[in-house]
């Protein structure tokens, strides 16, 4: 019984964990981008993202980065990439952007 208690308790605090998680991503002054690490797909992109660039989360979703209009410098964005996998995050400061 008292394993079954601890297991409830792990499976609260992680569903908080994921409620605080989901509001950050969600309001976020920054364009937020998750990327599959292992293949550049974007997984998820956050409503900051889709307000600044004027792209729709479906045109963003099941691409690769550089597939996206806004990231179609594929020099820059697949080395970007491979910084990524290097260090496991990125911070874009200045590279450039294209809105619709």
């Amino acid at each position: 019984m008292e394993k079954k208690a601890g297991t409830k308790k792990s499976l609260q605090t992680l569903q908080a964990s994921e409620i605080r998680y989901r509001r950050l991503f969600e309001t976020a002054q920054d364009g937020i981008l998750i990327l599959d690490a292992e293949t550049g797909q974007i997984d998820d992109v956050n409503p900051y993202m889709i307000n600044m660039l004027h792209y729709s989360h479906e045109e963003f979703l099941g691409k690769k980065l550089w597939e996206v209009s806004p990231f179609k410098d594929t020099v820059l964005n697949q080395a970007a990439f491979e910084e990524l996998q290097d260090k496991g995050y990125i911070r874009y400061k200045d590279l450039p952007l294209e809105t619709k």
